[in-house]
């Protein structure tokens, strides 16, 4: 009997902070590594211990801002062990290391452990690398080699815009993101923040008081992307609260994007403690 070698699979690992759907975790057989979360000095794991409602109902009735943290090195090692069992490889993509650790993390156990793992700063996080990591995961699916996914991967990212509106500053003034002087005028004028994640770091765009100064950024991006070249393949958007105001302009992309499939989700808490309540962000992947 002649023995038939079986090609190698890449498995594809993310953290908590995705926003992805529990179906597309199924479906394309993503391995998901948790974040840590704190909250009025109960520790929680993101998506196992609690909910993303769950959180929300106790960041609004907690004095304190919630503490953060990155999976342990030995978390990913557990993970990356037990999908290289059989001699698979890894492909590891995180959230942008100029907010988190979680890339650093990875990295070291990626070191550590003997699975073949390749870890990947996806540049952006929410519902963007959620994006990335679906194009990644489909490639391996698909049998592509680990070279060919980290093009596709590279390419994602070159696809992939990432807008968020923070409409209240307590947040980021509790967490030091934001000084607290200026905090005080800014909720005092009435101050709302546009947000773009550009070469992996988060920029303020615009500053204007009250909601019609987002209105007016949110009308220009949605015309930016109606004259998108060759038209967008996804659209997420991901919010801390479905304010009227955020209501409005997620109707207003269906109105626009009828026809490109929109994915909305409660964002992931870790996002969700530096944002604030009633924070919107809208992402969206160009068509190659």
């Amino acid at each position: 009997m002649i023995g038939v070698t079986l090609m190698s699979k890449v498995y594809i690992v993310t953290d908590s902070t995705a926003d992805l759907t529990e179906e597309e975790v199924k479906q394309f057989e993503i391995s998901i590594v948790p974040m840590n979360i704190s909250i009025d000095d109960e520790n929680y794991i993101d998506g196992v211990t609690i909910t993303k409602e769950e959180f929300k109902e106790k960041m609004i009735a907690s004095a304190e801002l919630p503490k953060t943290a990155q999976p342990s090195i030995g978390r990913f090692v557990e993970v990356y062990d037990e999908l290289g069992k059989n001699g698979d490889s890894v492909i590891s993509i995180q959230m942008m290391r100029s907010i988190s650790g979680t890339v650093d993390a990875a990295r070291q156990a990626a070191d550590i452990t003997e699975t073949n793992v390749t870890v990947v700063d996806s540049d952006f996080t929410s519902r963007s690398m959620g994006m990335i990591v679906k194009e990644a995961a489909k490639a391996a699916q698909d049998g592509k080699t680990i070279e060919v996914i980290l093009e596709i991967i590279e390419d994602a990212k070159k696809r992939t815009t990432l807008y968020l509106t923070v409409v209240n500053l307590d947040n980021l003034i509790k967490g030091g993101r934001i000084s607290q002087l200026m905090g005080m005028f800014s909720n005092l004028l009435n101050i709302k923040l546009f947000l773009q994640v550009i070469n992996g770091k988060i920029e303020i765009i615009q500053k204007g008081r009250g909601l019609k100064s987002l209105q007016k950024k949110y009308d220009e991006i949605f015309e930016q992307m109606k004259s998108a070249p060759k038209g967008i393949q996804e659209i997420g958007i991901m919010h801390a609260g479905l304010s009227d105001f955020n209501e409005g302009n997620i109707a207003r992309v269906r109105e626009l994007f009828p026809d490109v499939p929109l994915t909305i989700v409660t964002t992931s808490p870790i996002i969700m403690s530096h944002t604030g309540v009633d924070a919107m962000a809208i992402t969206y992947l160009e068509n190659k």
